[in-house]
């Protein structure tokens, strides 16, 4: 019986912690860098299928692929990793994804001094992901893991000496559609 008492509170424990968001801001910090403008919409398709990206507030984003919808606030980074700056959710652990897919997302400004630098971060990060950009630079990645229950949703916005590309090789503009709604009041 006690083993018992032991693993519930264990359980209690571990639901209470994962339910815990006091460590998400509701702000980005004046120094975040995001991709997403206010009101923006991204429909992206790649090889994966079509996800849409919607901008609802400056960390909130409702993302929807296949019959899925689901609305998630993102978290700011506080200082660079990877060169990003951005916003992001790193999911649940798997223990609490059982009917639901983790959601992995990203919307982050990458800066450059080079074409050719930001070309071989698409084509090194490209192992993973089936990158959709624009001409000028707005770059979406989608990819669904079965095996893992997880899908990555991510959103860059790329920066040459700190000017969006005029021309980036390799885009495909076609499967990247950008609108803005209206807020609703």
């Amino acid at each position: 019986m006690r083993k018992v008492n032991f693993y519930i509170s264990l359980l209690v424990l571990g639901v209470l912690t994962a339910c815990d968001n006091s460590n998400r801001l509701n702000e980005p910090y004046h120094f975040t860098e995001l991709a997403m403008q206010p009101n923006m919409t991204i429909e992206a398709i790649n090889k994966h299928g079509m996800v849409s990206i919607e901008h609802l507030s400056k960390l909130k984003r409702r993302y929807r692929w296949d019959d899925y919808d689901e609305k998630r606030t993102l978290i700011p980074r506080a200082e660079r990793w990877h060169g990003q700056l951005g916003a992001y959710d790193p999911a649940s652990s798997y223990i609490w994804e059982i009917f639901t897919p983790r959601i992995v997302a990203v919307d982050s400004q990458l800066h450059f001094t080079s074409l050719d630098e930001a070309k071989s971060w698409l084509h090194q990060s490209s192992t993973v992901m089936d990158w959709v950009y624009t001409d000028d630079g707005l770059v979406v990645g989608f990819v669904k893991s079965t095996e893992r229950n997880q899908v990555n949703i991510e959103v860059y916005q790329i920066y040459i000496d700190d000017e969006k590309p005029t021309k980036l090789q390799g885009s495909r503009p076609s499967n990247v559609s950008v609108s803005f709604h209206r807020l609703e009041k």
